[in-house]
This record gives C-alpha cells, structure tokens and sequence, in this order.
C-alpha cells in the first residue's frame, strides 16, 4: 500500500489491511513529545536487510487556466509553467513498511497575481511494523501551500487514490500560504485470527501566514483520540466499531480572537463485505454530538454520519468510489459536516498508455448556524490521459472542470483549465 492511500485511509489492519476510515479524539500538544518518542523507537528499528529504493523525479509542467481562483467576480485566465521535483523513498519487508516524499511545486513562470505564491512545498512519510499479532504506523505530513494552489500527496497521474482529507479547496479566491501538519501514530492487536483492537491519535494544525476576518481564513487545530473492534463473521463478512473523540480549536494569528471551540464524539458502526477477489465495499453509519463554545456563547448539536466505500478491479481496469457524510476541521474557523462523493477509475488502454478519471464532489456546512462562509457546494472532473514513452520519459495531459456555489453568493463560479506534463523518473535502488 502506497503513502498516498494510507492519508485517507487511516489505521491499517491485519484483518483487511488499509480499508479503514479516519477516526480521532484530544490529548492536546501535550502529547506531542510522547508522541516523538515513540517514533523514535519505531524509526530505530529500521535496519539494513531490505534495498531501500530511492525515486527521484522531475517535471516540466504547462498549464492554462480560465478562473484559478474560481471566483465570481472579474477574473482573468492563468497561464504558465511549472516544475515539480521530487524524491521519494521506499522500502518493503514482511516487516517493516517504509515510503516517503519530498516535494518542490516551483513556478517558473505565470501570468497574474492569483498565484502570488511561487512554490508549495510537501514532506510526507509513512513507517508501519508488523509483528506476529500486533502493528506499529506512524504517518505524518507537512506542506506548505496554499488553498487556491494546495499541495498534496498524490501526483497528477495518481487518479486511482483517494483524494485527501481536505474540504477547503476553493474556499477563498486568493492565495494565502498555508502550514499544515498531520501526525498520525497508531496501534493495533490480533485478539485472535476473527477479532483485532487498535488506537489512533492524530494531529492536524494548520497556520495561515495573513488569517483573519480580511480573508475568512482562522488557524485551528484538531486533535483526535480513537478506539476501533473489528470481528470477521465469515471468510468475506467483517464487523466493524468505532469511537472517536475529537477537540477543534480556532483561532486569529495565534490569538483566541472570534475562534470557537469544538468537542465532539463520533461512534461508527460498519459491515465490511468482500463480494468477491476482485470487488469489496464497506457500509458504516454512525451518530455525532459536538458542544461549541466562544467567548459569548455555547451550545449543543447532533446528527448521523454514513460512510459507504466500494472498489472493482477487472483485468485493465480499477474503480474505487466514496460517498458518505462525516465532520472534518476546516480553516472557515468552524467544523464543517460534509456531504462527499469521489469516484475514480483507470484503464489501461495499451501497455505504453492509459486513461484515469477523478470526479470529486462536496457539500459542506458548518456546525454553527452563524458561521455562512462555511457553506458551499464544490465539484471538480479530472480526465487524464497518461503515455510512457520510454521506461523513464513519460507524457501527461489532463482537463479540469470545476464548479462551486457558495451560499452567500448568488452566482456559481465555473473554471477550466488543462495541463500537459512531461516528467523524467528512474528509480534506483541503494
């Protein structure tokens, strides 16, 4: 399983490795050191045995693009290119699980000030260890970015990976850097080959460089505690339980300043089903309660969550799809439900060429009655078509097709854009 699945798909499992969703709850940065600790240990155990692959890439992109900021206001088109570098690491045995990224995004040219920020930075690294019954993960990633330009795990031709765990795309029309961090160790034990029990804890903050009322953009933090019981029924039948407590916490250029606090609890309950070799899906419901405070006021709020994921592999094609509702942390100051759907497919058309199609759609809506700039509804269509010329030259072209309705606006902002990608990458083995 490759880093990129493991953002969105959280704890992994011995019983069905890397089908389960996010969970969390609050020991705050207290936990921090502890949390260091651990990966220290877990990291020294990572010795000489298997090749450590080293994956150095570079590329020269191209792109255009009729509304980057996707706003409804005047706008012009974005054109220019970009280089993307980066150097990946990765090393696989029965027991130990090692890969990581280092990435550079770099404008090299572009017409307009929409991307004012001239380079996004990512690092991001997963280690699990197995043992007999147990399984040691730590993830973690940091980027730096913006949310009109994000950076994110995945790469351009990554269509069959589930998009991150982030709903503040198109949430502002200017570019405003961004810091996020997101710690996430976790544990889990085999009580026996039907049953297995784990814990999460994760950390997700993020720092705007201007935050504020000016841009509707506040720092937060969210921190997360979880507990997870998985019993297999059958061969293709699995239970699934979850609890998770979470804290949000927002706030203005580091001050409590019109920030609000957010505690909540989410209890999951799923049936995870494997139809056959090649198709399985997994159907959770749940209920939340969350309490918010400010300076002024407080008060109470519950509703449902559902999550219903399902994947088709044929001989020449991968499906994977997503649709469900649950609350993530978002930098509109608030907690946000939304409503999600992904759906993405590749087909490989020849053995030098293939085809990929991302469709990601949300609605979301803030916790807080007050809070309007929160609630929006976002679209966006990716065609890619993808052609490896040589073993190590490679040639992409894609389309995006974006779309979104804020409530506050009358208007809905559309955007176009296309991006042609030449990107060099050789592998090699240390």
């Amino acid at each position: 399983m490759s880093c990129r699945e493991y953002e969105v798909l959280g704890v992994g499992s011995v019983l069905s490795p890397g089908r389960v969703v996010e969970t969390g709850w609050l020991p705050f940065g207290k936990a921090l050191p502890g949390v260091a600790v651990v990966a220290s240990l877990l990291f020294s155990g990572v010795a000489a045995g298997a090749a450590l692959e080293l994956q150095p890439s570079a590329s020269i992109r191209m792109f255009y693009d009729d509304n980057a900021a996707l706003t409804t206001g005047e706008y012009n088109f974005s054109a220019g290119s970009e280089f993307l570098g980066a150097v990946g690491i990765s090393r696989i045995t029965e027991a130990i699980t090692l890969e990581g990224i280092a990435r550079l995004n770099l404008l090299l040219d572009a017409a307009g000030d929409v991307y004012r920020d001239k380079d996004n930075q990512l690092l991001s690294l997963l280690f699990v260890r197995k043992g007999e019954l147990n399984r040691w993960q730590v993830y973690g990633s940091w980027r730096r970015d913006s949310i009109v330009r994000p950076a994110t795990v995945t790469q351009e031709r990554d269509a069959d990976a589930e998009p991150d765990d982030d709903v503040d795309a198109g949430l502002v029309d200017v570019s405003v850097r961004r810091n996020r961090l997101v710690l996430r160790p976790s544990f889990s034990y085999g009580l026996s080959p039907r049953s297995e029990i784990g814990a999460e804890y994760r950390l997700d903050y993020a720092l705007y460089d201007e935050s504020g009322e000016k841009y509707y953009l506040f720092d937060y933090q969210d921190h997360s505690l979880s507990g997870y019981y998985f019993y297999r029924i059958t061969e293709r039948d699995q239970i699934t339980t979850s609890v998770n407590m979470k804290s949000y916490r927002s706030s203005v250029g580091g001050y409590d300043v019109t920030g609000w606090d957010n505690d909540r609890i989410n209890i999951m309950l799923g049936l995870q089903h494997s139809y056959s070799e090649t198709a399985s899906g997994h159907f959770e419901v749940g209920w939340y309660k969350a309490r918010l405070s400010s300076v002024d006021d407080r008060g109470d709020t519950d509703g449902f969550l559902f999550r219903i994921y399902g994947e088709k592999r044929t001989g020449l094609t991968r499906f994977t799809a997503r649709l469900g509702r649950t609350n993530f942390s978002s930098g509109a100051g608030d907690v946000v439900n939304a409503d999600e759907l992904s759906l993405n497919m590749v087909r490989e058309l020849a053995e030098t060429v293939s085809f990929a199609l991302q469709v990601r759609a949300f609605q979301s809506k803030s916790l807080r009655s007050d809070n309007p700039y929160a609630n929006r509804r976002y679209m966006s269509l990716t065609p890619t078509l993808s052609w490896r010329i040589t073993r190590w030259w490679s040639l992409d072209t894609s389309y995006r097709y974006r779309r979104q309705k804020r409530d506050w606006e009358t208007d809905s902002a559309e955007g176009n854009s296309i991006y042609l990608t030449v990107r060099y990458e050789r592998p090699t083995t240390l």
